[in-house]
């Protein structure tokens, strides 16, 4: 598989997550769920894992000037932890930098792949890197923190939708002639718990 055939199923099932995150309450997406110094909620990991995309593809690998600065809602709400931004702005500008991020992935070649990227900001010994190995890095960076957030909605009674590749495979080898796959339509709130009996 190659990178831009796994970037097609990252961003179908970013959709499908996306789908169950505003069918959650927005006090559940900014609850203080993690202890980190740098992330506590589910939109604070939303908005890290699109900005590391956009510096990396934009910065880092084309020295481009990233999406966000077309953003300024972004650029000044996005610092963690507890960041202002909702889920509609943080998945705008995510949609806008995946696009970005499609084109480019699709139109690198082999030689494009092996190429070094050097990274001056990066400790001396630890800066020349292949391209592919970076892209991959991109790539899973994403996967961990979808893991993270599929996780923490289940510790707050949410179900999140099935992200494995193995149900995205079939579109993603044999094209639009594949029954897609369909994640089931976020439930809703779970009832209250049943109240105790009176003592007797």
């Amino acid at each position: 598989m190659n990178p831009a055939t796994l970037y097609s199923h990252l961003t179908r099932a970013r959709r499908d997550l996306l789908g169950t995150l505003r069918a959650t309450p927005d006090d559940v997406l900014r609850a203080p769920l993690l202890r980190g110094e740098r992330f506590h909620s589910i939109l604070d990991l939303l908005v890290h894992a699109a900005e590391v995309e956009d510096g990396w593809i934009h910065g880092d690998f084309q020295g481009l000037p990233m999406v966000q600065d077309h953003f300024p809602d972004i650029q000044a709400g996005a610092s963690g932890p507890g960041t202002a931004l909702g889920l509609d702005a943080i998945a705008a500008y995510w949609q806008a930098v995946e696009a970005d991020t499609r084109a480019y992935l699709h139109a690198l070649t082999a030689a494009d792949l092996e190429r070094t990227v050097t990274l001056d900001d990066w400790p001396e010994g630890h800066r020349q890197f292949t391209l592919s190995g970076l892209i991959w890095h991109v790539l899973l960076h994403e996967v961990r923190h979808t893991a993270q957030i599929a996780a923490l909605l289940r510790t707050q009674g949410v179900r999140s939708p099935q992200l494995d590749l193995l149900f995205y495979l079939p579109a993603l080898e044999t094209g639009p002639s594949a029954a897609p796959f369909v994640n089931p339509p976020p439930p809703g709130p779970r009832p209250p718990p049943p109240r105790p009996p009176p003592p007797p």
